[in-house]
């Protein structure tokens, strides 16, 4: 049972705005699975399986459900469980199934296992690859099944992943050629116009009955002239469904290790300035964005002054977790305190634990 807990197929959907840098994942507490029938026990076994793939997509660790206390939530999900319902959809009978959200959380918390919040990075994804005997690159309107599978791929781990459109100015900017080779240049430039937070460059090879792929990440903020991969992997696969799935457990892997809030088990608390909130209606939404961010614990009001407003943040974490997960946003823009007034005055060591943003509403 474990083993199928870690092979679930989950249906997500990710709303992709070419606007914004980080996306919100949606149905974090949602999984439909397919069933045979509606018996009982048929019913109490994907209960199972969507609870389990509800606790992977808000932790990322594939271990989660090994955890002696999370397992023993899998094993009872009537007492998470929020609601399910039945559909058909082609040949196959889906059970969807919803879960408390907060309940989910708390328990990882319980177990000290990582959380991974709802602002996650959004990622465009330049892969090329050999179709009716030509080199290609993928587009977000191709009809090919490696595109099926990275898009299921992709939301069973809760990656939100942007295909190019491959319109004219992309097909202007970037080969094929460009893209097996990894020439990163043109791939940046290209990049800048779909404000993902980051751009992946890929290949899938196949030669003599051998999948061969290709990965490397890099961070779509750097300039192009200073652009480094964060990693570059390379390997083999059995095919090209497995193939695909490597490379989104890679990037996965990497984003998990960045975001994945992990308790440290101590007192810690930040202060984190805005400016550029003119309304309550700003300030109400501030607050609860903060609260959702998987690194605090509790937000609370410690100054209002004109257009600025500071937050008293209790966090799980560093303040390095934090600053990553508010980099994440476009609608802020870090503000470098050094030599200003307010730095000047305030007490030594204060400006450690101390973030200052610029507001910028949408």
């Amino acid at each position: 049972m474990l083993k199928k807990f870690l092979n679930i197929i989950v249906l997500l959907t990710f709303a992709f705005h070419l606007p914004a840098f980080a996306d919100e994942v949606a149905n974090l507490d949602e999984a439909n699975i397919v069933v045979e029938s509606r018996s009982s026990k048929l019913r109490q076994e994907a209960l199972k399986e969507a609870l389990a793939s509800v606790f992977l997509k808000n932790s990322g660790k594939p271990s989660v459900v090994l955890h002696p206390l999370i397992k023993a939530q899998i094993d009872n999900p009537e007492l998470l469980l929020i609601q399910y319902g039945y559909t058909q959809e082609d040949e196959n009978l889906i059970l969807k199934a919803n879960f408390d959200h907060q309940g989910v959380i708390r328990t990882l918390r319980q177990a000290d296992q990582p959380v991974w919040g709802v602002q996650r990075p959004l990622t465009l994804l330049w892969l090329s690859f050999v179709e009716d005997n030509s080199r290609v690159i993928l587009s977000d309107i191709s009809d090919n099944e490696i595109r099926d599978n990275l898009t299921s791929e992709s939301s069973n781990k809760g990656i939100p992943i942007l295909l190019p459109l491959m319109d004219l100015d992309d097909l202007m900017a970037v080969s094929p050629t460009d893209v097996k080779g990894m020439f990163v240049s043109p791939i940046k430039a290209a990049s800048n116009r779909y404000k993902a937070d980051y751009f992946a460059v890929a290949d899938i090879e196949e030669s003599l009955g051998r999948i061969s792929y290709k990965l490397t990440l890099y961070n779509n903020n750097q300039t192009e002239m200073n652009i480094q991969p964060l990693f570059m992997r390379q390997g083999v696969a059995a095919d090209t469904t497995a193939a695909a799935n490597i490379m989104i457990a890679l990037l996965a892997d990497y984003y998990i290790s960045q975001y994945a809030i992990e308790s440290s088990g101590n007192d810690l608390t930040a202060h984190v300035s805005f400016t550029g909130v003119t309304s309550m209606a700003q300030v109400v939404d501030l607050e609860d964005y903060l609260k959702s961010l998987s690194a605090v614990k509790s937000v609370s009001v410690n100054a209002l002054n004109d257009a600025t407003i500071t937050y008293k943040l209790s966090l799980f974490s560093s303040i390095e977790d934090l600053e990553r997960l508010l980099n994440l946003d476009n609608r802020f823009t870090q503000i470098d305190a050094i030599g200003s007034v307010d730095m000047y005055y305030a007490p030594q060591g204060d400006q450690a634990n101390k973030l200052n943003y610029q507001w910028q509403s949408q």
